[in-house]
């Protein structure tokens, strides 16, 4: 969960600060899924589901499950 609220923030930070359009996200897809061959869910509009994720949930929202916070 925080991998893609991490790539949608970074994604929508981009569009602010360097007028980054939709068409941008097409080609980002392509390079990761190049990049990380073995990793899942880097579609286009996987990427646009994080995008809308990090502009929906403040930074702090995402936490771990208790059961993952057990020493």
């Amino acid at each position: 969960m925080r991998l893609y609220w991490g790539n949608g923030a970074t994604i929508l930070q981009r569009q602010e600060a360097e007028g980054w359009g939709s068409d941008v996200i097409g080609w980002l897809a392509t390079d990761l899924r190049a990049e990380f061959p073995d990793m899942k869910g880097f579609s286009r509009a996987n990427l646009f589901y994080m995008r809308r994720l990090a502009g929906e949930w403040p930074a702090g929202a995402i936490v771990q499950q208790a059961v993952g916070q057990l020493p």
